[in-house]
């Protein structure tokens, strides 16, 4: 039950983290979620690039953060690599 609600959740900052990124270039407020409560949106790294894979990568951990840009943006293992690889 335990990894459903992990994947439910994956899946929810996947598409918050999407309708962010049309809602900034549309150039339309956008909708506060409840994971956005007391915090600020999502920064992305240039290229779209979540913050938070940045700061894994950057932190000498690319295999961590090859998976977690994998979860958060359905990316392939190849395209996952190349990204963290770029960082």
């Amino acid at each position: 039950m335990e990894e459903r609600f992990s994947l439910i959740n994956r899946r929810l900052a996947l598409l918050e983290e999407q309708v962010h990124r049309l809602s900034e270039a549309l150039g339309v407020s956008c909708p506060t979620f409840a994971s956005d409560v007391g915090t600020t949106a999502p920064t992305q790294h240039e290229g779209g690039v979540p913050a938070e894979v940045v700061s894994v990568a950057r932190g000498g951990q690319a295999i961590a953060a090859i998976k977690l840009y994998r979860q958060l943006t359905g990316a392939g293992l190849r395209e996952a690599k190349e990204i963290v690889d770029s960082l």
